[in-house]
């Protein structure tokens, strides 16, 4: 599949975000603060992939720089979001494959250079 364009990966990123929003909303958490963490995570996710994609919004917006644990943080939840898509949708359904892949897309973009989920050190 071919790499996907900024304005794909900003997509990808407010899909989910919604998705994780309206998930937390119906299961009575929404306003818990582990839904509102996931929220400022997400809502990074979104900016950074609007900012690289020059959408208008999120050129206006803060931030516009994010550390590398704030990076590896991002990183950290979409990987972990791929990898539970991977394992309990049905990829066999074709929008579930491509949200797989977009996920997978999105968590290779945000990592940062030299860092792994399966490695315990910082990133270079």
């Amino acid at each position: 599949m071919p790499e996907p364009t900024p304005a794909q990966l900003h997509q990808f990123a407010q899909d989910e975000r919604a998705r994780r929003k309206a998930a937390f909303k119906a299961a009575g958490q929404g306003l818990s603060d582990r839904a509102q963490q996931d929220d400022i995570i997400w809502s990074n996710i979104e900016q950074m992939a609007g900012r690289e994609a020059g959408d208008a919004v999120c050129l206006k917006r803060q931030p516009w720089y994010w550390t590398t644990p704030e990076r590896i943080i991002m990183a950290r939840s979409a990987w972990a979001t791929a990898c539970k898509a991977e394992t309990s949708l049905d990829a066999s359904i074709e929008a579930n494959a491509a949200k797989i892949t977009a996920l997978w897309q999105l968590y290779r973009w945000l990592k940062p250079v030299g860092w792994s989920p399966y490695i315990n050190r910082e990133a270079t």
